[in-house]
């Protein structure tokens, strides 16, 4: 009861986060203006209709500004990062880094839409060579120039974490890797902090990892079958 009350009070939350950064009011209002008459579920349906990936890889949610706001402030977050956000959706983590930060932010989305709307927003507030939108699978892109990596993995199938974790040996040692709902393991990452937040659906774990110097080409390992645990002592609760 007390998390969907949370939940049902998740925009006023949002207020300090919208005044706080410069310019985020300005893409709230623009995702109000594009995306009005726009049904996230039936949107999501038209575009996934002949994606070979498994559906549960595109149920909407987002990362809440608030939240958002953590995330990047534990990660350490600065204006010479390279911030990746995997399924990026409409992109708000992606504009919320790179107005928060100062960092360049690169958001990959699979349905053709949200980059599109996306590149009008950046263009609207002159964001070019900041805030970067592009319509690709992060299975398939190069990631290497990412030093932080941003995935929302809570719906994700384990299919698409596997193959994402895959990935891992190919970034650069101290590469910043944060998970949502989804706690990875990989001889790779080691694991620095985790934090409880909350999202869209709900509360949520965000797991915060480093890529190894010294083992970044270990192949990976599957997460744990028995699904995401609690964090780890150390791990900051915020509930």
């Amino acid at each position: 009861m007390r998390e969907a009350l949370e939940i049902l009070t998740l925009a006023p939350r949002e207020w300090p986060a919208l005044f706080r950064v410069p310019r985020l009011w300005k893409v709230e209002a623009l995702f109000g203006a594009f995306y009005l008459l726009r049904l996230p579920s039936w949107d999501i349906w038209l575009q996934t209709r002949h994606l070979s990936r498994p559906k549960e890889d595109f149920r909407f949610g987002e990362t809440p500004y608030s939240a958002g706001l953590e995330i990047l402030q534990e990660a350490r977050v600065g204006p010479h990062d390279v911030f990746y956000d995997l399924g990026a959706g409409k992109g708000k983590m992606t504009f919320l880094a790179t107005l928060a930060t100062g960092c360049r932010a690169v958001g990959m989305e699979m349905l053709a839409s949200y980059p599109l709307i996306a590149r009008r927003i950046v263009g609207a507030l002159r964001l070019e060579g900041r805030a970067e939108f592009q319509h690709a699978d992060f299975l398939k892109a190069d990631l290497g120039e990412a030093t932080v990596l941003y995935a929302a993995a809570s719906s994700w199938s384990q299919a698409t974490r596997e193959l994402l974790l895959e990935r891992v040996a190919g970034l650069t040692p101290g590469t910043r890797w944060i998970s949502v709902g989804w706690e990875c393991r990989h001889p790779a990452l080691e694991l620095v902090s985790a934090r409880r937040l909350l999202f869209s659906w709900g509360r949520d774990n965000a797991w915060f990892y480093r890529v190894r110097a010294s083992e970044r080409a270990h192949p990976a390992i599957a997460e744990n079958p028995e699904g995401p645990t609690s964090p780890p002592d150390g791990g900051s609760d915020q509930g």
